[in-house]
């Protein structure tokens, strides 16, 4: 079983707004990923919601889909992925990690992952996606790294493991140069909403 892990319950902080329920072509910026997590080919898909959880589901359909709280959400995204990881099923092989502020991410890039993981599963423990030299989002872990997510400190990113295990990271290439694009502020919003109006998310592969 491989599974998708969603981040959504940060502060937003900068944005100043919930980054889930930011529009993008008239609906919220978490239906958009789910959409591509639905039609990808991973078995399930988790969604860790912590900050304005009530509103996200009330504007969200979230049918389908395994919803993980995370009540110490002000604690940082590293929380969120522990309390996600805590709660996969004993039949996880591998799961991907994706905040939800890499709004351009598409299915695609998800099936080349698990297409590549299950070829060089044998190999490597961490696959990474890569479009010219770049490493983007998600990332997908063996599901024998969880110990290593559920030992990290709250302050530390999963960036320390992808480190560690280096000689056991294979790199997936994609042809989506936004994997790497994420959004922390207004500025951030509107630049990937041009991205998003000019290439179209299904598009950009």
């Amino acid at each position: 079983m491989i599974t998708q892990i969603l981040l959504a319950a940060g502060l937003s902080t900068r944005m100043k707004s919930p980054k889930p329920l930011l529009d993008f072509g008239g609906r919220s910026l978490l239906s958009c990923l789910l959409e591509e997590c639905h039609i990808s080919a991973v078995d399930e898909i988790f969604v860790v919601l912590g900050h304005e959880k009530e509103k996200i589901l009330e504007q969200v359909d979230l049918s389908g889909v395994h919803v993980v709280v995370n009540n110490q959400y002000e604690d940082g995204q590293t929380s969120s992925l522990q309390c996600a990881v805590r709660d996969l099923s004993p039949e996880t092989e591998a799961f991907l990690n994706l905040p939800v502020d890499h709004p351009l991410v598409t299915h695609k890039e998800i099936d080349s992952l698990i297409e590549a993981y299950q070829a060089h599963k044998s190999e490597a423990k961490i696959f990474v996606p890569e479009c010219e030299g770049v490493l983007g989002r998600p990332v997908l872990f063996n599901s024998s790294l969880a110990h290593e997510v559920l030992n990290l400190d709250l302050k530390s990113p999963t960036n320390g493991i992808i480190e560690r295990y280096h000689r056991e990271i294979h790199r997936v290439p994609v042809t989506n140069p936004y994997t790497t694009k994420d959004m922390d502020t207004p500025d951030d919003y509107r630049e990937c909403i041009k991205l998003w109006n000019k290439v179209g998310v299904r598009d950009v592969c």
